[in-house]
């Protein structure tokens, strides 16, 4: 049931997004890390994997020996990049709590997770990771 709910409500975005091409406010809840964060609309909570970037991992997945493999760190540098990149959303987050939070709806990930850009306000916070947060640039598929 809950995958059916979030399935509707992506489709709900994405037919929105599609014909208003228009930024959607949110209410940001959670940040999960650097590049993964849940948002509310009304009542709705989903996450929201932030498209065009990618984070070093928090913790010790595969996923982080292979970046810890291809960018020739050790497993203790990538997850301590990973959560300098949280931290880094978390700060930047608080010095713009006050502002409202969008998010450009782009798609949904083999995960079920929305695709998009986030902004508080006019800062587009994808931007803004990759050049100050510890990001790399990813080109989703």
């Amino acid at each position: 049931m809950n995958n059916l709910l979030t399935t509707l409500i992506l489709l709900i975005i994405t037919v929105g997004a599609v014909f208003a091409d228009t930024k959607i406010p949110v209410q940001l809840i959670k940040i999960k890390d650097g590049d993964t964060v849940d948002v509310r609309i009304e009542k709705n909570t989903f996450p929201v994997r932030l498209i065009g970037i990618d984070c070093y991992e928090t913790g010790r997945i595969h996923r982080a020996y292979h970046q810890a493999y291809d960018n020739n760190l050790s497993i203790d540098e990538v997850i301590a990049r990973g959560k300098q990149s949280t931290v880094y959303l978390e700060n930047l987050y608080k010095a713009n709590k006050t502002k409202q939070v969008y998010i450009d709806f782009k798609g949904v990930d083999y995960y079920g997770r929305a695709l998009g850009v986030i902004y508080f306000d006019k800062l587009n916070v994808n931007e803004d990771l990759q050049k100050n947060g510890g990001c790399m640039i990813y080109d989703y598929k």
